[in-house]
């Protein structure tokens, strides 16, 4: 071969190899993700399934590998199970805005996993999570309300992540965290939700995160969030219509109720009949409930402090229903202080009967002054998170600032006043071990044996 084929085959080999080289590359990035991007939720049981969320540069879908932290410790992710990630772009005006959403299934219940996301040779980092003990009645959690960026979104979201690194550190067993609605200002912006996730992945890509939506997610001609709805996996378990805005979820001995009250708002143009269907659902779903703690979390509370057309629709409508059907604490937001309630019933105090309202405000956004009335502790000014610890009977909410100092605490116990049945008195031999059964919600058990 003559030196000038010599040279230009040299110069078609290297561009080939280029193109090769090109090719890997884009490659790798299909399965990339967007750095430090991992959310984990629950879209199944909390026992056996983790949700993964994560957002990309491609349509190419990438997947999800896990293993147990035992067989990870021996072997890494060699032989460990992959899933292939569902795709679809979120952006509003089809400019593509990837989203990957992956279920982890058969887990086993109370063991520890590690994960990562990706493909080929780009891989997220290493991530781990513990799924739930479905007999667990000792537990932590930690609540944090409206992020809501008032100037600078970047800085602003950097901050409420060192809030929740502040919450992990205090607290590195919490089983999950709840948000109260109001994650961004603006619903319809992805670079808000963006910035919120890339914030939130180092802890809420190793703790399971389970939101409410807020109004400020819900600004879209429709009245529902929209971009929220696309951002979050969540239980598909709520009433026809309105999936992802209402769903419940079980972790050991709570049960947590998760609502949209911006359906109060009328921007969504609902009917009677869509607003009973709504009752009915929460209705069913706390009055199926035999949990020890029964637990709401909505963005706009039935006991505000200050004056609000959907708070007054919700105390009227919903309120009645978490009375009847034992809920013991909600959190709300919305409002922009911290307030906590004292145990409220029918509209005034009732410390026998009373449920305990807690309002929670992670973000830089802030009131400076509110109606106390209802508020038996309010602070101002003050970015905070509720950190609950679950121990039986009894559950403790610690409020905290960034810097870990401890601003208020209230504990709640069963009700004993629950205890009910007219042929069933504290002077009957039995009465301990009947309140104890009542205690542990085997209310069947002693329906038996009151019919023997």
């Amino acid at each position: 071969m003559s030196l000038k084929y010599m040279k230009t085959y040299g110069r078609a080999f290297k561009l080939l190899l280029i193109v090769l080289l090109i090719g890997a590359f884009t490659y790798s990035a299909a399965a990339a993700n967007i750095a430090g991007s991992n959310i984990l939720s629950w879209t199944g049981d909390p026992a056996t399934t983790m949700t993964v969320t994560w957002r990309g540069e491609t349509d190419t879908a990438p997947y999800v590998q896990y293993t147990t932290q035992a067989e990870y410790d021996r072997t890494g992710f060699k032989g460990a199970a992959q899933v292939e990630a569902s795709c679809k772009d979120i952006s509003l005006d089809g400019s593509g805005a990837w989203h990957y959403e992956a279920e982890m299934t058969g887990l086993a219940p109370a063991t520890r996993y590690v994960y990562r996301t990706g493909g080929g040779s780009a891989w997220s980092g290493i991530a781990a999570f513990t799924t739930a003990d479905p007999r667990a009645d000792s537990f932590s959690f930690t609540y944090m309300g409206d992020i809501q960026v008032v100037n600078d979104a970047e800085a602003e979201y950097a901050r409420w992540g060192e809030l929740a690194q502040a919450a992990y550190s205090k607290a590195p067993d919490i089983a999950f965290g709840l948000l109260g609605g109001d994650i961004v200002e603006s619903g319809i912006s992805l670079p808000q939700f963006d910035s919120f996730v890339k914030n939130a992945s180092p802890v809420f890509g190793n703790v399971p995160l389970m939101p409410t939506n807020g109004n400020h997610e819900s600004n879209f001609l429709s009245g529902k969030p929209e971009l929220y709805l696309n951002v979050f996996a969540l239980p598909q378990n709520g009433p026809e219509g309105f999936t992802g805005e209402f769903y419940s979820f079980d972790y050991g001995n709570c049960h947590v109720t998760v609502l949209n009250s911006w359906v109060f708002s009328g921007e969504q143009k609902l009917a009677d009949s869509d607003l009973s269907r709504i009752s009915a659902w929460i209705q069913n779903d706390l009055q199926s409930s035999s949990a020890t703690w029964k637990i709401v979390v909505l963005h706009n509370s039935p006991y505000p402090v200050f004056s609000d057309a959907a708070c007054d629709k919700v105390r009227a409508n919903w309120a009645p229903l978490f009375e009847k059907y034992g809920v013991s604490l909600v959190f709300v937001g919305h409002q922009h202080v911290y307030s906590r309630s004292y145990p409220m019933y029918d509209g005034g105090v009732d410390y026998e009967k009373g449920i305990v309202y807690i309002m929670g405000d992670s973000g830089q956004k802030f009131y400076g002054s509110a109606d106390e009335r209802y508020s038996e502790r309010t602070i101002y000014n003050t970015a905070t998170y509720q950190l609950v610890r679950v121990d039986g009977n009894t559950l403790t909410v610690q409020t905290y600032d960034i810097a870990g100092n401890e601003l208020d605490q209230c504990t709640l116990s069963l009700r004993i006043a629950e205890f009910s049945y007219p042929d069933v008195s504290e002077s009957d031999w039995f009465f301990s071990a009947a309140r104890y059964v009542v205690s542990k919600s085997l209310v069947v058990l002693m329906k038996v044996i009151n019919s023997m």
